[in-house]
C-alpha cells in the first residue's frame, strides 16, 4: 500500500487489492508476482495480502507451483 497511488497509473493492483479479489473469487491460493525493481524485500507484499487472504505465495524466479 506504500505506493498505492501509482497502481492506477501503471494499471497494476496492490497486494491488498489482489487479496480482496482472491477472496471474492473464492480461489484456493493467491500467487503474487510481477514486482517493481524498486522493492528489495518482497515479504511486505505477502504480509499485506495475508491480512486479508491467508494462503498467499510469492512468485520468484525458478519457483514452481502445482495447480
Amino acid at each position: 500500500e506504500k505506493h498505492k497511488d501509482l497502481a492506477p497509473m501503471t494499471k497494476h493492483s496492490t497486494a491488498k487489492e489482489a487479496a480482496q479479489i482472491a477472496q471474492l473469487a473464492n480461489v484456493k491460493k493467491l500467487i503474487l508476482g510481477h514486482y517493481s525493481t524498486r522493492y528489495d524485500d518482497l515479504s511486505a507484499f505477502k504480509t499485506e495480502a495475508g491480512e486479508i487472504f491467508k494462503k498467499v505465495e510469492l512468485a520468484e524466479a525458478g519457483k514452481t507451483f502445482e495447480f
